[in-house]
């Protein structure tokens, strides 16, 4: 294996090790055998597991990222699907762990004990993209965000907030699909031109 590939290997066993076994529960020597490589190893690339879990965080965040940017650019797909898209990449990846994960709440708490600045920078990034998107889609007469008292800045902010509630409740993450599906379609059509 390439460094690359062994430092991706890592941070895929730690993801699973982690939602499987709960942040407390797995040690490094957990990760080391499901990476199939030595502890010794990990720590030529990692200080602890703090410093893995922040890793497995920014990596989750840089594909979410990804995946918002190409659905919002998408030019095959409506306005609502395309908000739809890249809210489920924002925030889907994140509510799978909390509902699928037996641990889904501890992993939550240890995010954010050790990850607020990466969540914080993710969602700066993500607002921006959102905000470009709505002002693209006003620009080619798609929603009409000055009829409802919005600009694509407050709006951006109003969809993402929405879409983080719309994660209370949902009890698994195709719950959490169809809402966030409900609610893009509910917005664009309120914002029709």
């Amino acid at each position: 294996m390439s460094k690359d590939q062994k430092r991706d290997a890592i941070l895929d066993a730690a993801y699973r090790q982690f939602s499987h076994y709960s942040f407390r529960k797995t040690s490094m020597e957990d990760i080391a055998q499901a990476a199939g490589i030595s502890r010794a190893s990990i720590y030529s690339y990692f200080q602890n597991k703090d410093d893995i879990f922040r890793n497995v965080s920014i990596q989750l965040h840089d594909q979410a990222e990804h995946m918002a940017q190409a659905s919002l650019e998408s030019s095959d797909n409506d306005i609502a699907s395309r908000i739809e898209g890249a809210l489920l990449a924002r925030h889907g990846p994140f509510q799978k762990v909390a509902t699928e994960s037996t641990y889904g709440t501890e992993i939550y708490d240890e995010h954010h004990r050790l990850c607020s600045d990466i969540v914080s920078d993710a969602n700066s990034k993500f607002l921006k993209l959102l905000t470009t998107a709505l002002n693209d889609a006003v620009g080619n007469d798609e929603i009409n965000l000055h009829r409802a008292g919005l600009n694509g800045e407050t709006a951006a902010e109003l969809i993402n907030f929405s879409a983080s509630g719309l994660k209370q409740g949902a009890q698994d993450l195709s719950n959490f699909e169809r809402r966030i599906k409900s609610f893009a379609r509910l917005f664009v059509q309120a914002c029709r031109p």
